[in-house]
């Protein structure tokens, strides 16, 4: 509102006129404003609300994700010599686990160099390395006066399967080292030279030994044994898989290294997703009783009291609550008997020890199978219901946007009479002001008449 500044001598004080004259004016914008603030207030109360429906919300999703529960936690006694891997397919178990041979690649030494620099041969021909299992060989071209460092790249350079290293076995004795690329019986090979125009054989003046052959990995797995070409044992039960983590050799089952290996499930993650459903029920349930709380004092009643927006909603979660825990496969448990009970003030407690009985027997599998919190026969799961309900258009939030649309509304009336109000304001100040300026000009006037008779006045006395 535009102030009134009152400007020489004034006979009436325009001001305070039409400050007093405005201030009945101004008691409709006042009503507006009052009923601003109190929808805003239930606007602002049911949006905390929804925030704690939608940490309910939240908490049913995890609830209801069958893969959050379907994790399974494995131990070994010697996890040096093997580990295990479960997926949700394996069934809780404890394994004897007996290693009497680790899955080998082949190591073959050609020895009897004195250098790394040193001929392999004086003659051109071929470095044949055959695979044992299908005979395919993988000609390594050898020239004349070759070095043994040239052969082992060449070799590295081929596509025979294997890795060569020139190494020094001691101080004079150097050797060709051949490593196969993968494990198992399957990677065994042999090697030989092959001159232009000779006799296969072995490179002139050299020897050659297999320190380590290819072997299949063996193991025991409660007296039942297995062999695998690497040193991953998989499908010895559903969903289990074994790997062997260091080199063994065993001459015989007596001597085989061993670990227990053990599959289990877990409650903990159930655990914790069903008191998380719990908590923010209970978080949603208490701001619910507050800010609908009935009283004959104002000053204590709460924003939303006799809003039928969160009885009816607090009465649909709690209906379907009683409804338990269900899955697609037609199994249901009562929140009472998982151990979830309701407090004297409403709110829902958990009896851990009752829980975890439920999770080992029936709710474990609920939730295995991916749960929905609803009533028996019913078709929408409580997650669906609060979903829907914090959803554009749904019911929580269509009640907002309808208090926030009541807001706009009433900040276009005020707006209006705001401006009808300052309207109003300088039509009475222009009034006024005419009004104080005649009587001004009028006292003017009476007072140069009275100046005047009094002058006459005095000439006459004087005479």
């Amino acid at each position: 509102m535009a102030t009134i500044a009152a400007t020489g001598t004034s006979v009436l004080d325009v001001v305070s006129i039409v400050s007093g004259l405005m201030q009945v004016e101004n008691l409709a914008l006042t009503k507006i404003d009052t009923r601003i603030s109190a929808v805003n207030t239930k606007v602002s109360a049911l949006g905390s609300f929804m925030a704690k429906a939608s940490a309910l919300q939240s908490a049913l999703d995890t609830l209801g994700t069958a893969s959050s529960f379907t994790a399974r936690t494995t131990t070994s006694s010697n996890s040096a010599l093997v580990t295990v891997a479960a997926t949700t397919s394996a069934q809780a178990a404890t394994l004897a686990v007996q290693v009497k041979q680790s899955a080998t690649a082949q190591q073959t030494l050609v020895s009897g160099f004195g250098s790394a620099t040193d001929s392999v041969s004086t003659e051109a021909g071929a470095f044949n390395i055959t695979n044992t299992a299908t005979s395919a060989v993988t000609p390594v071209a050898v020239t004349a006066g070759m070095t043994l460092t040239e052969l082992a790249a060449a070799i590295n350079a081929s596509d025979a399967g294997v890795t060569a290293a020139v190494v020094q076995q001691s101080d004079t004795g150097y050797s060709l080292l051949l490593t196969g690329n993968s494990v198992g019986a399957a990677q065994a090979f042999s090697t030989d030279f092959t001159p232009e125009g000779g006799t296969a054989g072995v490179l002139t003046g050299t020897t050659t030994s297999t320190p380590q052959t290819a072997a299949d990995a063996a193991v025991r797995v409660n007296g039942i044994e297995y062999t695998r070409s690497s040193n991953t044992f998989s499908n010895i039960l559903p969903g289990v898989t074994l790997t062997l983590n260091q080199p063994v050799s065993a001459a015989d089952w007596d001597s085989a290294s061993s670990a227990s290996v053990g599959v289990s499930t877990s409650n903990a993650n159930a655990a914790t997703s069903v008191n998380a459903v719990v908590t923010a029920y209970n978080e949603a349930y208490t701001l619910y009783k507050s800010l609908t709380r009935s009283n004959a004092d104002a000053a204590l009643r709460g924003p939303l009291a006799g809003d039928q927006t969160l009885h009816s909603f607090m009465a649909q979660v709690r209906s379907m609550i009683d409804g338990g825990f269900n899955d697609a496969a037609g199994n249901n448990v009562r929140f009472y008997n998982a151990g979830i009970t309701t407090a004297a003030d409403g709110t829902l407690k958990v009896d851990s020890a009752a829980l975890n009985t439920a999770l080992e027997g029936t709710l474990g599998t609920i939730l295995a199978n991916g749960t929905s919190v609803r009533p028996a026969e019913g078709t929408q799961s409580l997650l669906a219901f609060v979903r829907s309900s914090v959803l554009t258009g749904g019911m929580l939030a269509s009640g907002r946007t309808s208090g926030q649309s009541m807001v706009d509304a009433l900040n276009d009336q005020r707006d209006t009479l705001s401006g009808r109000l300052a309207s109003k304001q300088a039509r009475y100040t222009a009034q006024y002001a005419r009004l104080d300026a005649m009587l001004t000009g009028m006292q003017q006037t009476s007072s140069a008449l009275e100046g005047a008779l009094d002058s006459i006045k005095a000439q006459n006395e004087a005479k």
